[in-house]
């Protein structure tokens, strides 16, 4: 099936006719529960292009729509293009931000201290890690028989060696809503901006706010390249050429562990000091507070004072917020998570576009969640893999996290003030509270730290074809 298209600034009508060309999970989520995310290094580049020859097949956009028990998706580092023998125009013309890879930009986007690169784990942000295949399956046998699968395949033409393996599954939350819980507590995932000319549902308050209060979504040349963007038809042009881009995105892998039992006490420490009290409803009024969502998902900004699990279970109404009326943060603290992430129509001090720095997530749990009440650690390893799709790493990923959450600036809080869930935690962190007890928050721990991350190259099935082929 041929794809439309052979310059740049295609239009969302050009996407409707090239979903299927698009690797599974970009556009449109995936919804198995069971992953694993095997990453790999090329140790011959014609060996290499062989096994993807062989495993070309199974890289099949929307290929549960062909009853396969599977889903595969391949990304490439820099380092992995190069062995595959990509020219060196085509490598040259990447960005920089992915040219430099994801270890190489840590000091840029926060990555220091215990997030630095040099404590990450099996190699990840490093020279030998050349691929990323990602699997999901709706079983854990299933899992297992897909690996095997694709052992048998690298074992057959050699070349292709596994440097670390990352399993995920989708932990499900107690009220129902939203297909996962994260290890928090909170339902998970809850929004995701939609793409104009995907084949995907689009809810108030996910996409873009228009002057007459309706929402639209955002242009697909913010997450896929080679198509409009918010700024016009030109959209994101590295790299060349446009035959390579076509129907590519950027992938960002972070591996983050979350040290459940820190915020568990935490909670119940920042209620007594907030509010003058521990229980339940102060403990998770807190955790709205830091989060911008209450457990069940309901923004804080829709229900200040308690939880509702009705807004949330409701798509037409959990995002249709903008903060309008709380340039304070009474309601919602300017400096929580939900806030910074997508500060929607928040006063800036820093004049920014936010719908040029959305991001596409697919986030999975690893690890089992932590026995309910449990205020120490168990020894367990458990997190997030967050996997952010987008067209431009440097204005989408890093700008979230170098300036909305690693900074308060841009809110007009203190510059030290850090995104309370994924920021440096320690003596002297802080965080604003207004109209609590005692409007501040003190020495915040460090409940989530990075273990590992990758840039990757996520080509369009086209493009992969041309990879494997050396066209590039």
């Amino acid at each position: 099936m041929a794809i439309l298209g052979s310059q740049p600034g295609l239009t969302s009508a050009d996407l409707k006719a090239n979903l299927h060309d698009i690797q599974d999970n970009v556009v449109t989520p995936i919804l198995l529960r069971y992953g694993r995310h095997i990453f790999l290094r090329f140790n011959d580049g014609a060996k290499s292009r062989a096994w993807l020859r062989n495993m070309f097949q199974r890289v099949n956009a929307r290929q549960q729509e062909h009853g396969r028990g599977f889903t595969v998706n391949i990304g490439f580092t820099h380092h992995g293009l190069k062995a595959l023998g990509l020219s060196e125009r085509a490598l040259a013309s990447f960005p920089e931000a992915f040219r430099v890879g994801m270890g190489g930009r840590a000091s840029a986007v926060g990555d220091l201290g215990p997030h630095a690169p040099e404590h990450w784990e099996g190699g990840l942000g490093g020279p030998d890690i050349h691929a990323m295949a990602w699997l999901r399956t709706d079983s854990d046998q299933g899992r297992e028989e897909a690996t095997k699968v694709l052992r048998e395949e690298f074992e057959a033409t050699g070349g292709v060696e596994i440097r670390f393996i990352q399993d995920t599954m989708a932990l499900a939350h107690e009220s129902g809503i939203g297909s996962e819980g994260e290890h928090f507590g909170f339902a998970d995932p809850i929004s995701q901006p939609p793409i104009e000319g995907a084949d995907m549902p689009s809810y108030p308050g996910d996409g873009v706010l228009e002057t007459d209060g309706t929402w639209r979504p955002l242009k697909p040349g913010e997450f896929l390249l080679g198509y409009e963007d918010e700024v016009g038809p030109g959209g994101t042009l590295m790299p060349e050429p446009f035959e390579l881009r076509l129907n590519g995105t950027y992938m960002v892998f972070r591996k983050l562990y979350q040290d459940v039992a820190a915020f568990r006490r935490y909670l119940a420490t920042a209620a007594r000091s907030l509010y003058g009290s521990d229980d339940q409803h102060h403990r998770d009024l807190v955790a709205a507070k830091l989060m911008g969502r209450w457990p069940s998902g309901c923004p804080i900004d829709l229900s200040p004072e308690k939880d509702d699990p009705a807004i949330a279970a409701d798509r037409d109404r959990r995002n249709d917020f903008t903060y309008a009326g709380d340039d304070q943060g009474l309601r919602c603290p300017l400096g929580s998570h939900l806030r910074r992430s997508n500060p929607r129509a928040t006063p800036l001090k820093r004049a920014t576009a936010v719908k040029r720095h959305r991001l596409v997530r697919r986030g999975v749990e690893y690890g089992p969640h932590l026995k309910d009440g449990a205020l120490e650690d168990d020894g367990v390893d458990r997190g997030l893999v967050n996997l952010f799709l987008q067209a431009d790493i440097e204005r989408q990923f890093e700008f979230v996290q170098a300036e909305w959450m690693k900074g308060g600036e841009f809110l007009g809080l203190d510059p030290a003030e850090q995104d309370p869930i994924n920021g440096v935690g320690g003596e002297g962190s802080q965080m604003s509270v207004p109209g609590a007890k005692r409007p501040f928050l003190f020495d915040l721990p460090t409940f989530v730290t990075v273990k590992g991350g990758e840039y990757l190259f996520v080509p369009g099935l086209t493009a992969l074809r041309g990879i494997i082929e050396q066209k590039f």
